[in-house]
């Protein structure tokens, strides 16, 4: 077995280590991700109303940690960078969690569902840390921050959390405005938070800056983003909201 990548980051890699996007190996992780999930949410929906609260709060501060002992992970070696700050779609949902676990603001829950559950899931489909291989400390923390980041919504859906168009709308502005610092930011920075600077390298994303430049690309995102959150609200509609209790 090869340690010699074990404390590398995607910026110090060396080449030939990667386990690469649909591989056998990120096929089979993937598999293992998602069927943990499925397995999660099956034994939350049998636990009582406490266990259910225990069990959020211990994701939570899982994720929270998580986040915060890779960041000193990263300086103890001498190799945290400004892209490692919390401002990827991913950092800001493990802030979005923490304030969930103190608040319980439903909010907080519908930014969970609109950008954690997609965000993480397209991560895990599409992972910008292939570079990295099986035996690496940052690829499983990525792994595992992002797993988690997908089942806390997923838990929130089986505890009885229902999403509504309305209150996403609320969100929404939020979410454009930190688009909007974010995006100068990376500028300054030359970094790459929220991937507005550059599409992920090594991801199929980098097929949209081949046919529509740099920034072109950002309007395929945000096409790509409108679809996802119209299928993710669709069964959430006030119509459908009827037709359920009429049935029932």
């Amino acid at each position: 077995m090869d340690f010699s990548q074990l404390f590398k980051t995607v910026d110090t890699v060396a080449p030939g280590y990667a386990t690469g996007i649909f591989t056998p190996t990120h096929l089979t992780i993937l598999f293992l991700e998602i069927l943990f999930i499925v397995l999660m949410a099956q034994k939350f929906r049998r636990l009582d109303k406490e266990k259910r609260k225990r069990a959020l709060r211990t994701l939570a501060l899982f994720i929270i940690i998580n986040e915060i002992l890779k960041d000193i992970y990263l300086l103890i070696l001498g190799q945290f960078q400004w892209g490692n700050l919390p401002f990827h779609l991913c950092g800001v949902n493990a802030i979005v969690v923490a304030v969930h676990l103190l608040t319980g603001k439903k909010k907080a829950a519908e930014w969970l569902y609109a950008t954690s559950l997609p965000g993480g899931l397209v991560a895990l489909i599409s992972p910008n840390w292939s570079k990295l291989p099986l035996l690496n400390i940052i690829y499983w923390q990525t792994n595992t921050i992002h797993t988690a980041l997908v089942l806390y919504p997923v838990l929130l859906l089986v505890g009885g959390f229902k999403p509504k168009p309305k209150r996403f709308f609320a969100i929404l502005p939020y979410f454009l405005i930190l688009v909007a610092v974010i995006y100068p930011l990376n500028k300054v920075l030359d970094t790459n938070f929220f991937f507005l600077n550059y599409p992920p390298e090594g991801t199929p994303f980098v097929v949209f800056e081949e046919l529509l430049g740099n920034p072109g690309f950002i309007v395929a995102f945000a096409a790509l983003l409108v679809t996802v959150w119209t299928l993710l609200y669709l069964p959430w509609r006030k119509k459908g909201e009827k037709v359920v209790q009429k049935a029932a």
